[in-house]
């Protein structure tokens, strides 16, 4: 190519740096690209067509869309400017009236607008979307014809999912102990509090429920009385059932609740459990997840690739779980399209899925389970009375060594030779950690180390807890309450939910949070 105006080598070098890295497949529109690049229209429809002219862009056979070809290497090698924004790695986006639709579905289903609420104007919502008066007009009429939204004489509305439902009830269902204790940890908690949030904000009374095997029969007990809890109440608007624990047999309980015939949510948070027969294809029952999906992954890679890194480790404690593998392979696909030279090393512990996991292994020298082991035994042979001043002192031992004590010193321990040896290798940029809980051990072992963070390693990860927040970690939201709110929808209106054929998972696309660790 032949010496160009600095606007123009400008989106000409933005253009060689998607086309290096492979982001996408089919190319936005040039005015995404434009607005992407930092360039005006005209300016990236001339390097646009100097693409086409020299062979690296070429036309599909169809819907009139262009795709780069690589039939030949570029004359020479372009800086990679920073890539991070929607219009370049989301290869969905274009600019027509069904895209429009879909993106104003998808910010009432994550969130973005509160029910019972008036949207915001037209001439606002042409500059969040970007596209004319007409096709967001005929979008919002769509939208209308769907019921998702609602035209009033002073403007659109996104109706309330319920009536007068001051006596009906939502159950939330999850693992848990015989006092009602749920068996989460605090990253899956977070989900029975927005659930109890937005309960208490429309008028719901919300039950949860934890469900155990005892004496090999399943049972269903309040959290609250801790009585046995009677799952067909006709008050009862529908069922979420919240899979935080594989080991715990989720699909019996299942099998129990889809007899009930009313709407189940079943969001998975933890992957690696098959949908058994009863729940596949049944019109009653949806399934949803946010830790299980590939998508966070792939924006974290975009991410990590857009920055210049091209040789990360992965870490993790927990690579038993379907989540860390999904992580995983899903980082090594987006750099192996890449090329040779980028690359991703794994450090892994394949033996554990779960913070407990390290207290069961032999080399766990404390004695801390035989003491939890001789309360109980204690507490069933000694008169109740006896224990009423203690409270759920059980529990909160139990609770105490895994999450605190006990759990965290046995996977640092774990942990220190793959930091090690993650560290040795200084070809190595950045650090993609399992989860935020990994990562502060992480953190902590690189500043014992003195590595200045991100000057001589760059740390990334999942979850955006508390803990990332307090240690400035750059972390993957995955939007809680987006996923809470297409929950509720699907069990008070499930017409506003568009689903797919069969049974597959639903998810809301979150959002990576850049703080100073990356």
């Amino acid at each position: 190519m032949e010496k160009q105006k600095p606007g123009v080598k400008k989106a000409l070098e933005y253009l060689a740096a998607m086309r290096d890295r492979k982001l996408i497949s089919t190319l936005p529109p040039i005015r995404a690209l434009a607005k992407a690049s930092d360039v005006s229209f005209v300016t990236m429809w001339k390097a646009f067509n100097l693409f086409i002219q020299d062979g690296y862009i070429v036309p599909t056979s169809k819907n009139n869309k262009y795709v780069f070809s690589y039939d030949k290497e570029l004359p020479e090698k372009h800086e990679a400017p920073e890539i991070e924004s929607e219009y370049c790695i989301n290869e969905s986006h274009v600019s027509s009236r069904q895209s429009t639709t879909d993106r104003i579905y998808k910010d009432i289903i994550s969130g973005r607008y509160a029910t019972n609420e008036k949207l915001p104007s037209c001439k606002e919502m042409q500059q969040i979307y970007d596209v004319s008066f007409t096709t967001l007009k005929k979008s919002l009429s769509d939208l209308v014809q769907e019921q998702i939204i609602e035209f009033r004489a002073n403007g659109y509305y996104l109706p309330s999912l319920t009536g007068n439902t001051g006596h009906s009830r939502i159950v939330v269902i999850s693992y848990g102990m015989d006092d009602g204790k749920l068996w989460v940890d605090h990253q899956d908690k977070n989900y029975f509090r927005v659930i109890e949030s937005e309960c208490i904000r429309m008028n719901i009374q919300l039950d949860v429920i934890v469900h155990r095997n005892k004496n090999d029969r399943l049972q269903f007990i309040h959290s609250a009385t801790t009585r046995e809890y009677n799952l067909e109440a006709q008050s009862i608007l529908g069922y979420i059932f919240i899979v935080a624990n594989i080991d715990s047999n989720p699909a019996s309980v299942l099998d129990r609740l889809v007899r009930l015939k009313r709407n189940i949510a079943v969001l998975d948070v933890v992957g690696g459990w098959r949908i058994p027969q009863c729940a596949r294809n049944n019109r009653h029952v949806r399934f949803f997840t946010t830790t299980a999906s590939e998508l966070p992954a792939k924006r974290v890679a975009q991410y990590l690739l857009s920055k210049g890194h091209n040789r990360i480790a992965f870490l993790s404690p927990f690579h038993r779980a379907l989540w860390s593998k999904r992580r995983l392979s899903t980082i090594e696909t987006m750099y192996t399209r890449c090329g040779p030279e980028h690359s991703v090393v794994p450090f892994v512990l394949p033996d554990y899925a779960y913070q407990w996991d390290y207290l069961d292994k032999e080399d766990n020298d404390s004695d801390l389970k035989t003491l939890i082991s001789e309360y109980f035994h204690l507490k069933k042979e000694a008169k109740g009375i006896h224990f009423k001043q203690f409270g759920n002192l059980g529990y909160n031992l139990i609770k105490y060594i895994t999450d605190i004590n006990c759990g965290s010193a046995e996977i640092y321990e774990k942990m220190h030779p793959l930091f090690s040896a993650a560290l040795a290798d200084r070809s190595i940029t950045a650090w993609v950690m399992a989860n935020d809980f990994a990562a502060t051990m992480a953190i902590d072992f690189l500043k014992e180390h003195e590595m200045h963070i991100p000057g001589d390693l760059a740390i990334i990860s999942f979850d955006n807890t508390i803990d990332a927040m307090e240690y400035q970690l750059t972390s993957w939201d995955f939007n809680t309450f987006g996923i809470v709110n297409m929950i509720l929808r699907y069990i008070l209106a499930p017409h506003t939910v568009k689903t797919k054929a069969g049974n597959d998972f639903l998810e809301v696309d979150g959002a990576l949070v850049i703080r100073r660790s990356c």
